[in-house]
């Protein structure tokens, strides 16, 4: 699975130029994978409209199918346009500096995921692994570069 090309077939499928020629306000905000085998080779491509605060996604993997158009909860900070030009990691690589970094904390992983974005001034991977003791590790990768931009651990849930 490759974002350039995951692009390249949505952009070329008649469910996405249809939707597209209506929706020209909006514009590539994210690319998300959910890592595991129910999920593989398919891919969540989001676009965003600022002026309605509204996020339209499309499905990729053998087929492309398009969601209805949804508010966007957002905890903090504008969504900026996500320019793919400036993705020049491939996912692997990616996924194997994750890794690298994820050892470190000595856990074990139930799931993991990805969203490539443009945040806090990078274009990045970000990446979270759940682990079996409730927690989540938040590792981002410049997408461009490969350099970690900082990486952390928290409980999932605080219970009282």
């Amino acid at each position: 699975m490759d974002l350039h090309e995951t692009l390249a077939k949505l952009t070329r499928h008649p469910i996405f130029r249809e939707w597209h020629d209506k929706n020209k306000s909006y514009f590539l905000a994210h690319a998300f994978v959910m890592i595991d085998e129910a999920n593989k080779n398919s891919m969540q491509i989001g676009f965003y409209n600022p002026e309605k605060e509204r996020m339209v996604s499309f499905f990729v993997d053998d087929s492309v199918k398009k969601t209805e158009e949804q508010e966007v909860l957002r905890s903090e900070g504008e969504i900026k346009q996500l320019k793919p030009e400036e993705v020049k990691l491939t996912i692997e690589k990616a996924l194997e500096i994750a890794e690298k970094c994820f050892k470190e904390y000595k856990e074990q992983v139930i799931k993991h995921f990805f969203i490539i974005q443009n945040t806090e001034g990078h274009t990045m991977f970000n990446i979270t692994y759940f682990t079996q003791t409730l927690k989540t590790v938040n590792i981002k990768i410049d997408a461009g570069n490969g350099k970690i931009i900082k990486h952390s651990i928290q409980m999932l849930a605080q219970f009282a």
